[in-house]
């Protein structure tokens, strides 16, 4: 028997489907520029590999209630996308004034960080150290729905050796147009 001749509403149907189906990625390829996590941000420049990289120390963790704490969906969705991902991000130095740039980030959830020592760089921070950073805040710093976190660390230094950079995870502020 022969398969009945596509209707218009079945053309319709499908259309829908392909209309929401690249919603989802507009939405996405919002959300994560490039198809990556990460922000585009000025010092801040991406170098992917072949497998996941580890360039720091010890990793502190506080609740910090003093932050505009950020949406823990969203934080876990980019943790999840996050976990594909192998590399080390490269962030030059500070420039002798403490302020923090985002790293990685959606709409409602940024990891920023900010290098403590102005005098050395670029810092090297490795994917399984973001993704380290990222599990354990989500795991035990959360308070509902929200998660407003901080701590430092000690990283990789082009140079040689390691230098501490503070790191948070909150609502990322507005971007100025």
């Amino acid at each position: 028997m022969a398969a009945a001749p596509p209707t218009r509403a079945m053309s319709l149907m499908v259309l829908a489907l392909v209309v929401v189906a690249l919603q989802t990625q507009t939405a996405a390829a919002t959300a994560l520029p490039n198809g990556s996590p990460f922000t585009n941000a000025t010092g801040i420049s991406w170098r992917p590999s072949q497998a996941a990289q580890c360039t720091c120390g010890s990793i502190t963790f506080a609740a910090d209630p003093s932050l505009d704490p950020a949406s823990w969906r969203q934080c876990a969705a980019l943790y999840s996308h996050w976990t594909s991902e192998n590399g080390t991000f490269g962030v030059a130095n500070a420039d002798g004034h403490f302020s923090y740039r985002p790293l990685v980030g959606q709409t409602d959830c940024a990891l920023a960080i900010a290098p403590l020592a102005s005098t050395v760089g670029p810092y090297l921070i490795g994917s399984k150290d973001i993704e380290a950073i990222l599990q354990r805040s989500l795991r035990d710093f959360s308070y509902g729905s929200l998660l407003a976190v901080n701590g430092t660390v000690e990283c990789d230094v082009a140079s040689g050796g390691r230098a501490p950079m503070s790191w948070r995870i909150s609502k990322p502020p507005p971007v100025v147009k």
